[in-house]
């Protein structure tokens, strides 16, 4: 047999298990195709509607963590590797010409990229001022005749976009490869996907660990649903978080707070791991001076435009930063004690909010001034924040872990790793939304994400805490 046919076929039992599951991997993709086609948030009827998308995508997941601890202990061979990097690629493509189900966001992002594309500000007028056809000049009429269908189908049509400039340099991209195809998108995703991939190999080369570990993220059904499947921006996140830890080791920390900046120019999230990259400049004030700069050229390019659009009503950032929430059974229970219990109206929630967003900006502080700058510190303080940040906000949705999972992939964080089974869950929110104004979920079937996960993460931490006292002790 020739190198390259023996390069193509397994050398041994584990990895042939190892294609075996890639390979249902993709079918369990392909079945969530064949029974979620057509499924909208107005065509929800009863549980056999939603229970195909959960169970494709929850027990997928439960699967691969199943096989996690076998797959990490294969050797990287030109076969592992080549069925590593197919069946992830085949995850996504596999969406290609299919409108995801129970999603809508991607019709924002067809109309926003299309503005861009065109040379026209985003931030300037709803969708729906363009189907009232009141006060939109000349310019923008071939266009939003062109889109009238994307127009009526935007969600919060009545609201300015929320998102950033880099997620609109993201969108327009995609709207030059294939104008008003979510398919452009997700081209542009994968392209991100494909580099997230490319960096967790590295890192974890780089911190002596298994390249294998990755698998837990490029085969993760939930990071390939959310991100190319469902075509939602937050694939952009993973690689430049990883892009900026990267350099971060590499003594690149002016670049690492640029890649960061880039990041809160698609979610504001990674703004918060910028105190880990700026607390070793702390005895180099001229240094530290300079590292403030450049993040804050970068913020006024990534974010200036979006934030500068929250001073005119109609803010879609804005009514996110104040309104939004969902997922969370935690928070709603806060909000209704402070509501109900203590008569706080809609004062207590904006106070519970702040103190939120307080929290994570010391957790943030606090991950800063500990560790070293060693590849494994780093990391691990990387996910501490990130998973602080999807925890403690008031809106949970699956797409907000893809950022988080990349890193407790590289960290070894089976806790946060089980999350990508779980959140699938949350797609019984469109079955109990038109029933009793989703009480049921908000209050209750929400707990099912967090609670699993939070309870082994608080385990964790107290065997650790006990081992180290004990050391300390001898």
């Amino acid at each position: 047999m020739t190198r390259l046919g023996k390069m193509l076929l397994p050398a041994n039992r584990g990895e042939a298990m190892f294609a075996g599951l890639g390979l249902l991997l993709v079918a369990s993709v392909a079945l969530l195709l064949a029974t979620t086609r057509g499924l909208t948030h107005t065509s929800v009827s009863g549980i056999a509607d939603i229970l195909p998308l959960i169970l494709c995508l929850a027990a997928p997941a439960a699967a691969l963590l199943v096989a996690g601890p076998s797959i990490v202990r294969l050797t990287p061979t030109p076969f592992v590797l080549a069925v590593l990097i197919a069946v992830g690629v085949m995850m996504r493509l596999a969406w290609l010409g299919h409108v995801p189900p129970l999603d809508d966001d991607f019709f924002r992002y067809l109309w926003d990229g299309a503005l861009v594309a065109h040379g026209l500000d985003p931030y300037r007028y709803a969708p729906s001022e363009f189907l009232a056809g009141n006060g939109v000049p000349p310019s923008h009429w071939p266009l939003s005749a062109r889109a009238l269908v994307v127009l009526e189908l935007v969600n919060f049509n009545d609201m300015r976009t929320i998102y950033p400039s880099v997620a609109q340099a993201a969108f327009a991209l995609a709207h030059v490869i294939a104008p008003f195809s979510i398919d452009g998108l997700r081209i542009v995703f994968l392209a991100g996907e494909l580099a997230t991939l490319a960096l967790l190999i590295a890192l974890l080369r780089a911190s002596g660990a298994s390249s294998m570990w990755s698998t837990l993220y490029w085969w993760n059904p939930l990071a390939a649903a959310m991100t190319v499947g469902f075509c939602h921006v937050d694939a952009m996140l993973p690689p430049l978080v990883l892009g900026a830890l990267l350099a971060s080791v590499r003594g690149r920390p002016f670049l690492a707070l640029v890649l960061l900046g880039l990041g809160a120019g698609v979610k504001v999230w990674p703004l918060m791991l910028a105190p880990i990259v700026l607390w070793p400049m702390v005895r180099q004030p001229s240094r530290l001076l300079l590292g403030c700069l450049v993040l804050g050229a970068t913020l006024l390019v990534a974010m200036g435009p979006v934030l500068w659009s929250t001073l005119r009503p109609g803010s879609g950032f804005t009514a996110y930063a104040g309104n939004w929430s969902n997922n969370n059974a935690f928070y709603a229970w806060a909000v209704y004690g402070l509501r109900e219990g203590l008569g706080l109206g809609d004062g207590g929630e904006r106070g519970l909010r702040l103190s939120l967003a307080v929290t994570t900006g010391l957790l943030a502080l606090a991950q800063a001034v500990r560790g070293d700058g060693s590849l494994n510190s780093l990391a691990t303080r990387y996910m501490i924040v990130a998973a602080a940040v999807f925890y403690l906000s008031p809106a949970q949705f699956p797409w907000y872990a893809v950022w988080f999972l990349a890193l407790a992939a590289l960290t070894a964080c089976w806790p946060l790793l089980l999350a990508s089974a779980l959140l699938p869950f949350y797609y019984l929110f469109f079955l109990h939304w038109p029933l009793e104004g989703g009480r049921l979920f908000f209050y209750g079937i929400a707990f099912v994400h967090s609670v699993p996960v939070l309870g082994w993460l608080l385990i964790v931490a107290v065997r650790k805490r006990a081992v180290a006292g004990t050391a300390c002790a001898t």
